[in-house]
This record gives structure tokens, sequence and C-alpha cells, in this order.
């Protein structure tokens, strides 16, 4: 886990927007970028994250069906 310079854990949600997180889920899964969102959610709240829980909700929320390309 990587630490600040005070020995705190550091976040996701320390460095990255809700916004620029769900640009780069639908760089990476394409049409699966809400999926993975929800994935990625589900590992933070289980891992007892709740920060990165909170951004992980807010990109799901924020990849609608206009949002993400449509499989041909």
């Amino acid at each position: 886990m990587l630490r600040t310079d005070n020995g705190a854990a550091l976040r996701l949600s320390d460095f990255a927007s809700p916004s620029d997180a769900a640009d780069a889920a639908i760089e990476l899964y394409g049409p699966e970028a809400q999926t993975a969102a929800a994935y990625c959610a589900m590992e933070a709240h289980f891992a007892g994250r709740l920060a990165d829980f909170n951004l992980w909700c807010a990109v799901f929320q924020d990849l609608s069906i206009a949002k993400i390309p449509k499989i041909h």
C-alpha cells in the first residue's frame, strides 16, 4: 500500500476526480466501464476503504449510457 509522507494510506480519491476516473474507465473498458466501476466500488467497500468506495459510486453514476461507446 502506498503511503503519504506522514504515513497515512494513499487513497485513489486523494488524486482522482470522478469525471477523470470515468473517462479512464471508458478508455480501458469501453462498453464495460460501468461494470468495472461497480466491481471497483465493491472491492473498496469490502476492503473498508470508504473514500474510494464513494469515488467509485460517483464514477458509476457518471458513466451514463450516452457516455459509453456502443458495441456494434
